[in-house]
């Protein structure tokens, strides 16, 4: 595993030559990623592969930061970010440490990748979904480890897939996954298919309505509506970060946790892009603002906030507050107890996308296709339609959540141009009294 073997001490040594006043903290950043994609056959012939491993320096002081990444490990990158971050390195300097990667394994092998968009095209006929799928499947894999001067995390290892499909007529599907198995190209396969049938669905009716998502479409209502709104980050735009605690952002059936170490085991963190330990963090408590989500950079600036949720765009990126993992509690009821009393409702499994303001509070969550609620049942479907209110109105209109939770949500998740995969488990959702458009 690449970077096993580096002298932690060594290195610390080396930083703490610009981590010279009370409170510095430096750290070094190893990164190697690898990414292998399989276009569509008349894109491209066979796979596609791009690898790539590199440091960063960066030098943390009074609430500034400096970086320095450089996209080689040896001696001499390590020596000339250190130096780009000190300005200037000192007459009697440590020696510089040896910094022993292991190398690439050559060639990467992708046999899952070769085999999956046959799966799903074999799934689609089971569905008796007469179309062709234009399939880009790619597998991310990430290693990375952090060597500070107080501290030095172990390798972490993400490992992960990202499907992008395109449909006749412009109808396009996107997810990612952790493994590619039969029942993974069945969830796909049953996903195009819908969205290929409700294409030309009439939307629904605007106006103000009961709304039931499901485990997906709840998993993107909370990275939005409540993971992004408690970035220390997204709440200093407005105010100070630490005032948020406390606050009621929503329904007391409410509990929402970010717990990186939950995740589903390809992309378990022990560690965060920091070399921090990761936390169970719980962000709301009954509706109550527990813990927002913070960096070392946030956490210094304030006793209420914990550091452990930071994670880098890439090398060259400073960290940044981010969720990981959220988890929302159970609720205890079942999927009968949360379509009742909802004639004329709205049962929306699967979100598009979703948007948070971060200046005026206003969220919007759209949906590809749902399904009307008629007599405590999912029935006749409904065309594209979108959810849009204040994230603190919306989310206090939460009535109840549903028994069972499962794995669900996965996506890519982008701010101000920083994508980053983030993951989700939740049960079903009831939403009273919210604006629907179309």
């Amino acid at each position: 595993m690449p970077f096993a073997r580096l002298d932690s001490a060594a290195i610390a040594r080396a930083l703490s030559q610009i981590a010279d006043q009370p409170g510095d903290l430096a750290d070094l950043f190893l990164e190697r990623r690898e990414r292998i994609e399989l276009p569509p056959p008349k894109r491209a012939p066979g796979l596609l592969v791009w690898r790539e491993t590199g440091l960063a320096v960066r030098l943390l002081r009074a609430g500034r930061t400096w970086l320095a990444g450089r996209d080689s490990v040896d001696r001499e990158s390590f020596r000339d970010a250190l130096r780009r971050v000190a300005r200037a390195m000192p007459r009697a300097a440590y020696p510089d440490p040896e910094l022993d990667v292991e190398p690439w394994s050559s060639p990467p092998g992708a046999s899952e990748i070769l085999e999956f968009p046959s799966a799903v095209q074999r799934a689609l006929r089971s569905h008796h979904a007469d179309l062709r799928a234009e399939i880009t499947l790619r597998r991310h894999r990430r290693w990375l480890r952090v060597i500070g001067t107080r501290l030095a995390s172990g390798v972490e290892r993400e490992s992960f897939y990202s499907l992008h499909a395109e449909l006749p007529g412009g109808c396009r599907f996107g997810t990612l996954l952790t493994e590619l198995e039969t029942a993974d190209a069945e969830r796909v396969a049953l996903s195009l298919a819908r969205a290929w049938n409700n294409r030309d669905t009439e939307p629904p009716t605007p106006g103000t309505r009961v709304c039931v998502l499901g485990p997906a479409a709840a998993a993107v209502l909370l990275h939005e509506a409540v993971a992004h709104a408690l970035e220390a980050d997204t709440l200093a735009l407005t105010g100070h970060p630490e005032n948020a605690v406390g606050i009621h952002l929503g329904s007391p059936h409410l509990n929402v946790f970010d717990d990186p170490a939950g995740a589903p085991r390809a992309v378990r963190r022990t560690s965060d892009d920091e070399g921090f330990p990761v936390v169970r963090r719980c962000l709301l408590r009954g509706g109550v603002v527990e813990q927002p989500l913070a960096d070392t950079a946030w956490s210094q600036r304030s006793e209420m906030l914990a550091a452990g949720a930071g994670r880098r765009g890439n090398r060259h990126l400073a960290p940044g507050p981010r969720s990981t993992h959220l988890e929302l509690a159970p609720g205890g009821l079942s999927r009968d107890e949360l379509l009742a009393d909802a004639e004329d409702g709205l049962f929306l499994p699967e979100a598009e996308r979703g948007v948070l303001d971060p200046l005026t509070g206003i969220f919007t969550l759209w949906f590809p296709w749902g399904r009307r609620i008629r007599e405590a049942r999912p029935g006749d479907p409904v065309g594209r339609c979108l959810l849009r209110g204040q994230v603190g109105d919306l989310l206090s209109r939460v009535t109840g959540c549903g028994d069972e939770v499962r794995f669900a949500g996965a996506g890519w998740c982008a701010k101000d141009g920083v994508k980053l995969p983030v993951w989700a488990t939740a049960p079903e959702l009831r939403l009273d009294g919210v604006e629907v458009l179309s």
